[in-house]
């Protein structure tokens, strides 16, 4: 059995030594002494001789990619046939031992399986590799985060049953891994237990024994880890302790030294949510309650286990929920983002079908039609994205990290600029002779029809050179390229009055369409200020109840009267107001813009919030947004990306417009935009009139 065995540590030293470097005749190797493992529940634990060193193959840098394909490859030529239709899985039995882990895999159906563990875990950084033997068969190439877990996993007297998803799927088999992925959240309902593996932290001690308390007996306190003759919470201080090793694997996670950690992967929660009981967590050697965990991982500021706390429930949920819940989550693999959610989402694994022999962009395509549908808006294609450059994906898919709040989206005022049901459909597009320059080309010839009504074209903008620098009293002065002072904001109004003279905006000819064409800057300084979480309407109502700007200013009529002769406007109580709004806001506002975030003084807090002040604190960390006018002399704030000459459509479903450029036939998304005026269906009110017509427009 030894020449047996070490036979095929020299086969396996073969075949690294092509992956390292298939011109050298030589691998990279080292041998390592098997680490001594106790059972985790065995009651008389037995010695068992050491076989064999273990052999840890390193993986040369740069071609980490190449080299887990053909581990892939390579690893599934253990499998003795394809899983069968239907609900078939298979489960990895870890013999029981010490030394070298030896496993066979059984096949089992989901309707009445045996008692199986399935295992909830990372995949690591996956450069380093260790060999396991399944079924008789040696050189199965695990990961070594994967292979410690397997290690703890293992019992000395009996076998363990267990569910792995790298070994009891053939990843190499795109079909399988596709069913695979539809069974999941029963596999992990169906578990008689999930464990949970943190990771190696204590490599030379051995696996403490197990107690596998109850859900109901579990103790926030309580280590399951268990010896005879003493208390269940065995470990001295294991509070501190482990609650330094945890704070360490986040502080070398969020460096990007030591690749994912388990609660940053996005698997984890369906994982952890199907789970008929909460999990067991394994830290090293130890194993410890949920509720343990739980504790371990929550600080005065931070929790990093919020998510988790909302997922214990067997409701299905809408992918959108699940998808802006889960965007700081972790996948290796783009599709994942999507199908990591399905087995929680209600009829979404009937209606998106995971398939990884897709293109991501195409998933990314599917995905985003179906939120439409379900959701009944549009509002899924805003996110926070700035530009979009390269990546083959088309301008209207959203980047699903970067989701915005549908609250925010339409606001405490309640934006419904397309109200009614969206008119989308996936449709084919060839690209014209004249679009093959088009930033925008990507890896489908694939476009999203929408429904929309257009509104006007863009004639002028802003940009953040047009505005003033934040009073010096609040801020300090901003100084431009090659160290020139930006002009500082002296007196009120001066911020409106430069967005007017930059728009070269003129009110004096009457509306088009009957529509309410207002200045509103200070309307759009508050919805640029507060994204949506504060509602605009009620600011104006506070501060026409309270007159904040008594205070600061004491003679503002004879100044707005000016402006609003040399502007064409029309001077209402309402535009007056308009105009107070912005005199109060605007320092805030070019603080924001300017430098990000805004903390205005004792007094200021006082003058804007009252006896609330304290909630003033903003924040809108890279809003690049600027003003811009339609050709007929509309006001609104769109991103900082627009151009003159886009288009600007309301589609339907939608509670923002949409600001477009067009690309030939087809069209690309810039982003949205806030036009007082049109916010509230006002368009769409003359669309059902007859008063306006809808177009198609083709996105790319």
């Amino acid at each position: 059995m030894l020449i047996k065995r070490m036979r095929a540590v020299r086969e396996m030293r073969k075949v690294f030594c092509f992956f390292a470097n298939p011109k050298k005749p030589t691998g990279n190797l080292r041998h390592k002494p098997a680490e001594h493992n106790l059972d985790s529940q065995s009651a008389s634990p037995q010695e068992v001789p050491d076989l064999e060193p273990e052999v840890v193959i390193h993986l040369p840098a740069g071609e980490e990619e190449e080299v887990r394909r053909r581990v892939k490859t390579d690893n599934a030529k253990v499998y003795e046939r394809s899983l069968a239709l239907d609900n078939e899985i298979r489960l990895l039995r870890i013999h029981p031992g010490e030394g070298p882990i030896v496993a066979s895999l059984e096949y089992a159906g989901l309707d009445n399986p045996p008692d199986y563990d399935a295992l909830s875990y990372c995949w690591g950084t996956q450069k380093n590799y260790r060999p396991v033997a399944i079924d008789g068969k040696d050189g199965f190439l695990l990961s070594e985060h994967l292979h410690a877990a397997i290690r703890r996993l293992r019992r000395l007297d009996h076998a363990r049953l267990v569910w792995i998803d790298v070994i009891c799927v053939n990843q190499a088999n795109i079909l399988e891994r596709n069913r695979s992925v539809q069974l999941m959240w029963r596999i992990y309902a169906r578990a008689h237990r999930v464990i949970i593996w943190i990771g190696e932290t204590e490599p030379t001690q051995k696996t403490c024994r197990r107690l596998f308390a109850s859900t109901q007996e579990a103790d926030s306190q309580l280590t399951l880890c268990t010896q005879p003759g003493l208390a269940a919470l065995e470990h001295d201080d294991a509070t501190t302790k482990l609650g330094d090793v945890l704070s360490g694997m986040e502080l070398q996670s969020s460096r990007g030294l030591d690749g994912e950690v388990w609660w940053k992967r996005l698997w984890v929660i369906q994982e952890f949510s199907r789970a008929k009981e909460h999990p067991t967590v394994y830290v090293g050697p130890h194993a410890i309650s949920w509720p343990f965990f739980q504790r371990l991982m929550r600080t005065e500021n931070h929790d990093r286990l919020s998510l988790f706390h909302h997922l214990r429930t067997q409701e299905e949920q809408s992918l959108l929920d699940l998808l802006f819940m889960a965007k700081s989550f972790l996948c290796s693999d783009p599709r994942d983002r999507i199908y990591a959610l399905l087995g929680l989402v209600k009829g979404g694994q009937r209606t998106i079908v995971p398939d990884y022999s897709k293109p991501i962009p195409k998933v990314y395509e599917e995905a985003t039609v179906y939120l439409i549908q379900q959701e009944r808006n549009i509002d899924v294609l805003l996110d926070d994205r700035l530009d979009r450059t390269g990546g083959g994906f088309p301008t209207w898919v959203p980047h699903f990290a970067l989701l915005r709040d549908r609250d925010t989206v339409q606001s405490r005022d309640g934006y419904a600029a397309g109200h009614g049901d969206p008119d989308v459909e996936l449709t084919e597009l060839p690209s014209s002779a004249d679009e093959q320059s088009c930033c925008c080309q990507i890896a489908t010839s694939r476009a999203l029809r929408m429904r929309a009504i257009p509104f006007g074209r863009i004639s002028t903008r802003t940009t953040e050179n047009d505005l003033p620098a934040p009073d010096s009293s609040h801020r300090t002065i901003l100084t431009r390229h090659g160290h020139i002072r930006k002009p500082e904001l002296s007196r009120p109004l001066q911020t409106i009055e430069q967005v007017l003279a930059s728009l070269q905006v003129d009110f004096s000819p009457p509306s088009a369409m009957g529509l309410d064409r207002s200045s509103a800057v200070g309307y759009l300084m508050l919805d640029y200020l507060f994204g949506g979480t504060r509602s605009a309407v009620e600011e104006f109502t506070r501060a026409a109840q309270h007159s904040p700007w008594k205070t600061k200013f004491a003679t503002p009529s004879q100044d707005i009267e000016k402006l609003a002769l040399r502007f064409g406007i029309q001077l209402t109580e309402a535009k007056k107001l308009d105009f107070m709004i912005s005199a109060l806001w605007e320092n805030a506002f070019l603080t924001v813009r300017h430098q990000g975030a805004y903390t205005p003084d004792d007094v200021w807090r006082r003058l804007l919030g009252g006896s609330q002040y304290e909630t003033y604190y903003i924040s809108s960390k890279l809003r690049r947004r600027d003003f811009f006018c339609t050709v007929d002399g509309f006001i609104g704030m769109g991103p900082s990306t627009m151009e003159v000459g886009d288009e600007l459509v309301v589609p339907f479903g939608a509670s923002r417009p949409l600001v477009l450029r067009r690309h030939g036939h087809h069209h690309v998304l810039v982003g949205d935009a806030v036009v007082p005026g049109i916010m509230s269906g006002q368009l769409m009110n003359l669309f059902h009139e007859g008063n306006l017509t809808a177009e198609n427009y083709y996105l790319k």
